[in-house]
């Protein structure tokens, strides 16, 4: 996979999906917590969502401003994700799904996993 074709569907799915954080950040809200009618969870939930979101679209535009970068860098900034979003990956498997407090389950990461695989095969196989 052409590593410029591997950034922009990185930078693109990050970037959206930060707008959306960031947007519907108190309904992700609800959707995150076991106990959406405490206020105060509310929130935390909702300012986590914000916090999160501007991370995320940083992410996103790095990737789309720099998917004409040199064959090497496109390279070491897909490794970064993949390392990045494996430690991800594994809070959200060993923190958040044992957590009461949260409602999480393998569907709410199915996205994150179907990109991180389009990493994968952008650093496994490409092409300049």
């Amino acid at each position: 996979m052409r590593t410029n074709l591997s950034l922009t569907i990185l930078g693109v799915y990050n970037t959206l999906v930060a707008i959306a954080m960031l947007v519907f950040a108190n309904w992700a809200s609800t959707q995150l917590l076991s106990d959406p009618s405490n206020g105060e969870l509310l929130r935390m939930g909702e300012l986590f969502h914000y916090g999160l979101g501007s991370a995320v679209l940083i992410i996103g535009l790095m990737f789309l401003l720099n998917r004409n970068a040199a064959f090497e860098t496109a390279k070491k900034l897909l490794l970064a994700y993949i390392i990045g979003t494996f430690v991800t990956m594994f809070l959200f498997f060993m923190v958040f799904a044992n957590e009461p407090l949260l409602n999480f389950s393998i569907d709410k990461a199915a996205p994150d996993i179907i990109i991180l695989l389009v990493a994968i095969f952008g650093y496994l196989k490409p092409k300049e």
